[in-house]
């Protein structure tokens, strides 16, 4: 790569959250395109080599090229005064890791050690953040006012604790004869409650001006998505969409899958649905506590768990005896499985696009390996649900991974004959193209069109 570019390194999947780079130790990479990309990590307890998606940034941390190469994870303590040669030998393969790390350039790094210079990441600002499933509407008066008497948990994230690293991520096997066997037929711990032979859809209720959809609106779209979809996924409680969207699946015989948001705001949030729903607890499938919060190093486990402990408590008390669980990547569950663990089935957001080695036509396959994966990774049985997996119309392509609307049929068509026998363990993502999301390199850009349906005609 040439000088004067500096590379932004994040595995994306689903939607990345750019993290703070400062807190590992880099080594500055002085060769040609074929030499190794390396990074000094202490949770690495020995050689570890992993596959990442690498954004190349301007001196001004603008996104100029995304590419996906290999990255050789070593113990800190090869730092100084070892063989890398040797070293790079020993390595083993592992899954994506979740890091977000900076490089500098020859340009800026220090050159006290040599060719083994090690340099902390430059100050440089990170470029703009994938927008989430949420974007940065106001609260409406009724939610604001919603807020619930005693105490308020917190998953505030201290700076030290990072995204999990890949030398705690197991390797993804082959898929087993079938990872999907009788399950309890209880719900609890181990198993999503039942639902129509259908797939589930997530779904935002927000406008291209970052506006909240009107509740005609809302109805309006879940009167399309009730042709195809028995269950829809919500993700936080801001523009009364808890209520809106309730109302509608109602009305179309779908259920609901509805999500706490906001870290600071958990218990806030559940009485906010709790408000919303007024004891019609049947039309609820799932409560949520997050998104991909371990993942985007927003929150530490320890902090996912007590808030989904939490929350059960708060939303038992008010009647609601179904799941509550923790969203998380399928990357996060299978470093942190005691966030499968804490919730009442393990669920799981898995998107193959990000996968450089992955078509669309066999995306499908490998959801099944992705999910046998986790099975594999956890200490006892659950039942697993894939909360979101799709395939964008539109974007830069990654490796084999081409978005386009053809192979978004393909990968859906994929997916579906793969989990035909068990639609209720997989939420398509999502309903329609997202526009209030801003594009970036470091998601191919591709954010705002996963839209199964394309654009919404019902407010735009």
């Amino acid at each position: 790569m040439a000088l004067g570019r500096f590379l932004l390194s994040a595995v994306v999947l689903g939607r990345l959250a750019v993290g703070h780079p400062t807190s590992k130790v880099l080594l500055r990479r002085d060769g040609t395109d074929g030499d190794d990309i390396i990074i000094y990590d202490s949770a690495v307890a020995e050689p570890t080599r992993v596959p990442q998606v690498l954004l190349w940034v301007d001196s001004d941390g603008k996104p100029v090229e995304t590419a996906t190469e290999d990255v050789l994870l070593l113990p800190t303590s090869l730092a100084l005064g070892h063989n890398l040669a040797s070293a790079a030998k020993a390595s083993v393969t592992a899954a994506l890791s979740t890091q977000t790390l900076l490089f500098p350039t020859q340009a800026q790094a220090s050159s006290t050690h040599g060719s083994e210079t090690t340099a902390a990441a430059a100050p440089l600002p990170p470029p703009p953040a994938p927008e989430s499933q949420k974007p940065p509407v106001p609260e409406p008066a009724e939610d604001s006012n919603a807020s619930s008497q005693g105490s308020r948990t917190s998953l505030q994230a201290s700076s030290t604790h990072g995204e999990p690293t890949a030398a705690t991520v197991p390797d993804i096997p082959s898929p087993k004869e079938s990872h999907h066997g009788t399950q309890s037929d209880q719900s609890g711990s181990n198993s999503a409650p039942p639902t129509s032979e259908r797939y589930g859809i997530s779904y935002a209720p927000y406008r291209a001006d970052h506006q909240c959809k009107s509740k005609e609106e809302i109805e309006c779209d879940l009167a399309h998505l009730a042709k195809q979809y028995s269950l829809v996924r919500i993700y936080g409680t801001d523009c009364n969409q808890v209520q809106n969207v309730y109302s509608g699946a109602k009305s179309h015989g779908m259920k609901l899958f509805v999500g706490i948001w906001d870290p600071d705001q958990v218990e806030n949030e559940a009485n906010i649905i709790t408000s919303a729903i007024n004891g019609d607890w049947d039309m609820i499938h799932t409560v949520s506590v997050g998104n991909e919060l371990v993942n985007n190093g927003k929150a530490t486990p320890e902090q996912v768990v007590s808030a989904v402990k939490s929350v059960r408590s708060t939303l038992r008390e008010a009647g609601y005896k179904g799941p509550v669980v923790t969203v998380d990547t399928f990357v996060a569950a299978m470093a942190h499985p005691e966030l499968c663990s804490a919730s009442d089935y393990c669920a799981i957001n898995a998107h193959a696009f990000f996968d450089k080695d992955v078509t669309a036509s066999e995306a499908g396959q490998w959801l099944r390996k992705t999910v046998g994966g986790v099975k594999d990774a956890l200490p006892s049985p659950k039942n697993i649900v894939v909360t979101e997996t799709g395939w964008p119309m539109k974007g830069q392509r990654n490796g084999l991974a081409v978005p386009s609307l053809e192979n978004q049929k393909a990968a859906l068509s994929s997916i579906r004959q793969e989990f035909s026998s068990t639609p209720g363990d997989v939420i398509l993502f999502s309903a329609f193209n997202d526009r209030w999301k801003e594009n970036n390199a470091g998601t191919f850009n591709t954010e705002g069109f996963w839209g199964i349906i394309g654009a919404s005609h019902c407010g735009q």
